[in-house]
């Protein structure tokens, strides 16, 4: 019996430690004296923060990775500009770079993975740059003359040389995540001699082809992200107009999540990025496109991601331009009941804000300066604060002089009215005609201007 428990207890205490088993990601970033360092994870545009430290006289420094944590790419980071991509697949990881400029190279000391995928890195830069150089000259130069073959041969060499590269890494460590990045990361070179009419179509269909989109590694990283980034922009090509680009730009939508379809996660994560790239440049015909047209119903598991994609294709399309602005009953500052609909304005501004918002501070203003030129009749402006303390707001809204409409829940972001509408972040401007109709959601300040401009001087 006491053998028996004896035995138990060496075996929980070797799982223990089998459990806590760590791996090192350290560097040197030469130059860099006791400065701090970021370890964030990646996962498309996101960046999530692991751990931070700093580095030693020398540059150094090392952060301490538990076995559990995540495969996938991640990056150490001193500032803007100043970060190292890395790999992570359960192994140690160390490097050294010189510094952050072109000609600084990040050299790989220990790690299979991080060498494969620096390999690669270094080949794609490298060629990709000349062959750049190399292509006007053959479209430029005498067919005639002997030099133009050398040039070809030279350029022909050059992606030869690229791809077998890329054959090699990738055919060679086959179970490696590396390999997986570098094939959906490999680009798609079209032929010579087409033209730029035939060569945008030829990228357009190849574009994808190296792309497993049923590979959920795949979220773990920025290259998937930015893949997509890069073939959307190919619909730029001749889009004569703003409504030609954004027609372009919904095909572009509908290839890129009809090849994710095939799987649940990629699908959700896909249409995550570019919900937010899309409210990021005020794409609105972007936005109702996916909110009306997406797949996340065809798909059985109910995980968190989906719940909250649903809960936000629900709010786009109550919230689209077109569309009344949902109504609501609420007692401002002044202790006075406000109903929208009954604001009798031509225009109405709604704008959510923050008395700590400092983007609040830039385009609060602009809205003030037509509110104080302009009857009530022709314009009425509506504030709702997100503000949990009534000292700051007040202090606020005296200091500026915001004497128009101010609501304030003081709930934060917990809000009825900022439940209703939806609001993530401040400050967030709907325009809204007579009839309550939403007219736009300018995010900026140039843009609120302009819309304001054309609607009060009609």
């Amino acid at each position: 019996m006491i053998r028996a428990l004896i035995t138990s207890c060496i075996l929980l205490i070797l799982s223990n430690l089998s459990a806590q088993e760590t791996h090192q990601i350290s560097g040197s970033f030469a130059g860099l004296s006791n400065e701090k360092i970021y370890l964030m994870s990646v996962s498309g545009e996101n960046r999530k923060l692991v751990d931070t430290t700093r580095t030693d006289q020398a540059g150094a420094f090392s952060f301490i990775l538990k076995e559990n944590a995540p495969v996938g790419m991640y990056m150490a980071i001193q500032g803007p500009g100043r970060a190292v991509e890395l790999i992570y697949n359960h192994e140690d990881i160390r490097f050294s770079t010189t510094g952050f400029n072109g000609d600084d190279q990040v050299q790989i000391i220990s790690s299979v993975e991080n060498l494969l995928y620096y390999d690669y890195l270094f080949i794609k830069g490298s060629n990709l740059y000349k062959m750049d150089l190399l292509r006007p000259v053959i479209n430029e130069y005498p067919k005639t003359d002997p030099f133009y073959s050398k040039v070809l041969t030279q350029y022909d060499l050059l992606k030869q040389q690229l791809n077998d590269r890329i054959e090699t890494l990738t055919s060679e460590n086959p179970h490696t995540l590396a390999s997986i990045f570098i094939k959906t990361d490999a680009p798609v070179i079209a032929p010579l001699g087409l033209t730029p009419e035939d060569e945008n179509k030829y990228m357009k269909v190849h574009y994808f082809d190296g792309v497993d989109f049923n590979d959920t590694l795949l979220i773990h990283s920025s290259i998937l992200t930015s893949k997509v980034v890069q073939y959307m922009s190919l619909f730029q090509f001749n889009a004569g107009n703003q409504e030609s680009l954004e027609n372009n730009l919904l095909i572009a939508v509908d290839t890129v999540l009809n090849k994710a379809a095939v799987n649940q996660q990629v699908y959700e994560f896909l249409v995550d990025f570019m919900v937010k790239g899309f409210e990021g440049i005020g794409f609105e015909r972007g936005l109702e496109h996916i909110a009306n047209s997406n797949q996340l119903e065809q798909f059985c598991e109910n995980t968190e991601r989906k719940a909250k994609l649903a809960n936000k294709m629900e709010f786009i399309r109550k919230l689209a331009l077109g569309q009344k602005a949902p109504d609501f009953t609420v007692v401002d500052l002044n202790g006075d009941s406000v109903n929208l609909d009954k604001i009798k304005s031509k225009t109405t501004v709604l704008v959510f804000w923050a008395s700590w918002c400092p983007h609040c501070d830039e385009l609060l203003p602009v809205i003030k300066s037509f509110y104080d030129q302009t009857t009530r009749n022709q314009l009425e402006v509506i504030a709702v604060s997100v503000d949990d303390s009534n000292e700051k707001l007040l202090k606020s809204i005296h200091d500026n002089g915001y004497n128009w409409i101010n609501i304030a829940e003081l709930k934060g972001w917990d809000g009825p009215m900022i439940d209703e509408y939806g609001i993530a972040a401040t400050p967030t401007v709907f325009v809204l005609d007579k009839d309550k109709i939403i007219l736009s959601k300018p995010l900026n300040k140039e843009l609120l201007k302009n819309e304001l401009q054309k609607r009060l001087t009609k």
